[in-house]
């Protein structure tokens, strides 16, 4: 029961920032390009996360060009993934966009039951709560009917 900003803090933050993200890209993809956006972000990020990180004693070192092939392709599957996400918040309600945000742990369940062979983790409560993401998905995407 107990708090700690390396821990919890942490995850409270991010969670705030996560959610106040496609609210701001929303609002300055009106006016600015949200590839441009997406960039800035990325770089700010970046940025910021080097600066902590070396002043909390971290370094990176590679061993070789294979590592360095492999920053380079995950930096280019998040900056394509989250400029393509700019670019759907650009012209797409933010509640009809970001619901989909939660097929990650869908497909992370799912995934890891493939890829790892987990099929012996998943339980009914797991099952249960995938059927239930999926659900909310489906009510908010929904068409209303109109009322006569």
């Amino acid at each position: 029961f107990g708090f700690s900003w390396n821990g919890e803090g942490a995850l409270l933050i991010s969670n705030i920032a996560n959610a106040l993200s496609p609210i701001f890209l929303k609002k300055f993809s009106k006016t600015e390009n949200s590839v441009m956006l997406s960039g800035y972000q990325f770089l700010f990020g970046g940025l910021c996360i080097s600066v902590i990180g070396v002043l909390a004693g971290g370094h990176l070192s590679f061993q070789g060009f294979s590592p360095v092939l492999l920053m380079i392709y995950m930096a280019m599957i998040s900056a394509v993934a989250y400029t393509v996400w700019g670019i759907l918040l650009q012209y797409n309600p933010v509640s009809k966009v970001t619901v989909y945000g939660f097929m990650n742990q869908v497909f992370g369940v799912f995934l890891s039951a493939i890829i790892l062979k987990e099929w012996d983790e998943i339980q009914l409560q797991t099952i249960a709560a995938l059927l239930l993401v999926c659900s909310g998905i489906y009510f908010v995407n929904r068409k209303k009917e109109a009322k006569v």
